[in-house]
């Protein structure tokens, strides 16, 4: 399970799905003689679909904390990735240039904890759906939202009328698959075939697909 609005993670096209964490997990389930079923739901709402066992594995460029940690059970990262404030103001480069700020965030990311823990004045705004943080910051009803630094690139392409700067990256953060806790098989299974995976040159082919570099966490990166 997956959103399909998170460019170049997980993403809808004409219909097909595409990205790096679906195309990434159809080739492990491929090794395994699996088909993928993906079915779509907002990042909020993939974390009970696995408790609530109406999914194997949930894909949303999931930062592995240790809080969610508590709820689900992760694979090995499958990638690393550094967050950006990113706005139509290019003074907007920091995340302490947003004092006194409207930022969005999506529901249930780690984002939303992180931007209310902010020490400053500042107006969060929570936002169901990827999409919808989006459309705001492009209408203006946000000055800035966060997301990885590796999405620039798709995000220039699919909004080439609307353009949006990208600061620094601020901190890096370890990503895996969420499957149900207590699945120890099923996490066994997924962590050796992304071993193959990144062994064989295949993942280092797809990352380059969609991010135009290798994502892999670099020794000592988390």
């Amino acid at each position: 399970m997956a959103p399909a609005d998170l460019p170049s993670f997980s993403y809808v096209v004409g219909g097909v799905n595409q990205g790096f964490e679906l195309e990434l997990l159809g080739t492990i389930a491929g090794d395994m003689g699996l088909k993928l079923d993906v079915q779509h739901a907002p990042s909020s709402q993939l974390f009970a679909a696995l408790q609530e066992d109406r999914a194997d594995v949930a894909l949303a460029a999931l930062a592995i904390t240790s809080t969610r940690a508590q709820k689900v059970d992760f694979t090995q990262p499958t990638l690393c990735a550094s967050m950006s404030v990113i706005s139509s103001d290019p003074k907007l480069q920091m995340h302490t240039d947003l004092e006194s700020k409207t930022v969005g965030v999506v529901s249930g990311t780690v984002l939303e904890s992180y931007v209310q823990h902010l020490g400053f004045q500042k107006t969060v705004k929570v936002y169901p759906t990827i999409n919808d943080v989006t459309l705001a910051l492009f209408s203006k009803q946000i000055d800035a939202t966060f997301g990885y630094t590796i999405m620039k690139p798709i995000l220039e392409k699919l909004y080439p009328k609307f353009p949006v700067n990208f600061g620094p990256p601020l901190f890096s953060v370890p990503i895996g698959m969420a499957i149900p806790d207590n699945a120890a098989t099923l996490r066994s299974a997924l962590n050796i075939g992304l071993i193959k995976v990144m062994h064989d040159g295949r993942y280092e082919k797809l990352s380059q697909k969609c991010f135009g570099q290798d994502v892999r966490c670099k020794h000592g990166s988390y």
